[in-house]
């Protein structure tokens, strides 16, 4: 008889069946503009495939003009029905002892990302959140 692999469960999405191939990031791929002209956090990120791998760099605004964040790779997932299809992505940056997590959903021609900072830098300054529109 056939041994079944039983694959951790938590809630009923975890019941997805397993798909040959990787996930389709060519939805997130290109240049993606902030829609708040006056924002204070990322202006542009760019997002590209290399080596199968979904790349993504980041721009954040100073009063000098745009900080080069440099490249991450950024870890795509899937949504509802189309799980293949990527709908979003997640991303890790440590800047200086600053460290940003970046979380996102597509949609509609629409990048959502919020992120998420701390400062282990010893500086006593609190982390915080945004949330931010970006389009092409």
């Amino acid at each position: 008889m056939e041994s079944i692999k039983q694959f951790a469960k938590y809630m009923k999405a975890d019941e997805r069946p397993s798909v040959d191939g990787s996930i389709d990031i060519s939805s997130l791929l290109g240049e993606w503009f902030n829609t708040k002209a006056d924002t204070i956090y990322l202006k542009k990120v760019i997002l590209s495939e290399r080596n199968g791998s979904l790349i993504i760099n980041c721009y954040g605004v100073s009063d000098e003009g745009l900080i080069d964040w440099g490249e991450a790779e950024a870890i795509p997932y899937g949504s509802g029905t189309s799980s293949a299809i990527a709908a979003g992505f997640h991303a890790l940056f440590n800047l200086d002892e600053i460290e940003t997590h970046l979380v996102s959903n597509q949609k509609l021609n629409i990048l959502v990302i919020q992120s998420y900072t701390r400062y282990l830098d010893g500086s006593g300054r609190i982390g915080h959140f945004s949330r931010e529109f970006f389009h092409r």
